[in-house]
């Protein structure tokens, strides 16, 4: 993703929870509404094409959970999904099926908890695009996995849970590089 969008959005971040006191009793209704701070102040568009994105002339999906969590929120779920099946769409009729690589670096038990809802809207879509899934590899993911796992693996139907992949940090480092080189992009 593009150095500078981050630099922006943590410098928007910090103002609004300089000027937004961290509420810790209602810590994530705070986030959903500085996620919906950032979509006032950002382009959506933008911040959809750089959260997800294909890695040219493959069948791979890159999703970054680093900007997703900077702007996805209850209010813009159904967006994201459209956003996210299109490009599945496209990545099927090209190459007949795809694979899914999720970085979920910084991902907690409690945004386990905040993204449950999109998980299951994913899962009421039925398009039956696990059938064109070859696999979904984890990237980054948090030494609490087998808890957040718990959580998030119920949600999930069998077939997708069999293809789920982690991959382990230091493997995952120079992957993810190169797929963040690939966010610089203007175009799907």
């Amino acid at each position: 993703m593009s150095e500078s969008l981050m630099n922006d959005l943590n410098k928007f971040k910090d103002t609004y929870y300089h000027e937004n006191k961290t509420n810790i009793f209602q810590k994530k209704a705070q986030k959903y509404e500085m996620a919906k701070a950032v979509t006032n102040r950002f382009d959506i568009n933008v911040l959809l094409q750089k959260t997800v994105y294909i890695i040219p002339d493959t069948n791979k999906i890159f999703i970054n959970y680093l900007l997703f969590k900077q702007f996805v929120q209850p209010e813009n779920y159904e967006l994201f999904i459209k956003y996210v099946q299109n490009i599945v769409s496209i990545v099927i009729e090209k190459n007949g099926s795809f694979e899914c690589h999720l970085n979920i670096d910084s991902f907690t038990i409690s945004a386990a908890e905040r993204y449950k809802g999109i998980i299951n809207k994913f899962n009421e879509c039925e398009i039956g695009y696990t059938d064109y899934m070859d696999a979904i590899y984890v990237y980054n993911s948090p030494n609490i996995i087998e808890t957040i796992s718990k959580i998030l693996l119920s949600l999930l139907d069998q077939n997708t849970k069999n293809k789920i992949l982690l991959v382990n940090k230091s493997d995952g480092e120079h992957i993810i590089a190169g797929f963040l080189n690939h966010s610089f992009r203007k175009e799907l």
